[in-house]
């Protein structure tokens, strides 16, 4: 099935496209900062449903766009921003899924693929014990239905 590469492939590159973007990954959240290697912002992409409609095929995504909080020794007497880089991290990531979304929403591409819901971002804030913050949201990709030919 052609679709899901083309579709996946496709959300891959609008990713890598992004300036702020330096690492792009898929698969579980749990491995998403296993890797000592990866280099932050990065952007994870997990499929998580797949529907089949007349002439299309729709996928579903939850796409997380996260930066490693950094925490200053120093003290800080700010208590707005503290000694870490959080308000940065969530103004960075979403900026990132804010142009994935408009570049979507915009952009015409050949394989007719098409944002089909209204995506909303929530925040994720040093989630579980890593040290991430970022957004995450889902979207829905359809693509034209190529591989079934009823005749």
């Amino acid at each position: 099935m052609r679709e899901f590469y083309t579709t996946i492939d496709f959300l891959k590159s609008l990713l890598q496209e992004d300036v702020n973007v330096h690492t792009v990954l898929h698969g579980l959240k749990s491995t998403m900062d296993i890797n000592k290697k990866n280099i932050f912002p990065i952007a994870h992409i997990q499929v998580t449903n797949s529907t089949i409609q007349t002439g299309y095929v729709g996928f579903t995504f939850e796409v997380v766009a996260v930066d490693l909080r950094n925490i200053s020794k120093q003290m800080v007497t700010d208590k707005w921003l503290g000694n870490d880089n959080e308000l940065d991290n969530l103004n960075t990531t979403h900026a990132i899924l804010n142009r994935l979304l408009t570049k979507l929403r915009n952009t015409r591409n050949d394989f007719k693929i098409e944002l089909n819901n209204e995506p909303s971002l929530q925040p994720i804030i040093f989630e579980e014990t890593n040290l991430l913050d970022g957004w995450r949201t889902e979207i829905e990709l359809i693509i034209p239905n190529y591989e079934i030919n009823v005749c």
